[in-house]
């Protein structure tokens, strides 16, 4: 194995795992969908959104690093 593969598996691990204990920590500590006052609904929309696009861009430039 290259030190690339050898960083990318490193790399996705690591980001797997603080994604998951993030995830856990702050999922405890949030309210059910029902009980969100229509900002709070606005916002979690935006949050999730900015997510999927930050996910997208991290792909993109993945793929064309990789290339």
């Amino acid at each position: 194995m290259d030190g690339y593969a050898i960083g990318l598996a490193v790399g996705l691990g690591a980001g797997i795992a603080i994604g998951i204990s993030i995830g856990i920590s702050i999922g405890k500590k949030q309210k059910p969908w029902s009980e969100l006052s229509p900002r709070e609904k606005q916002l979690r929309i935006g949050l999730v959104a900015l997510g999927v696009v930050l996910v997208v861009a991290g792909l993109v430039v993945f793929l064309l690093r990789a290339t």
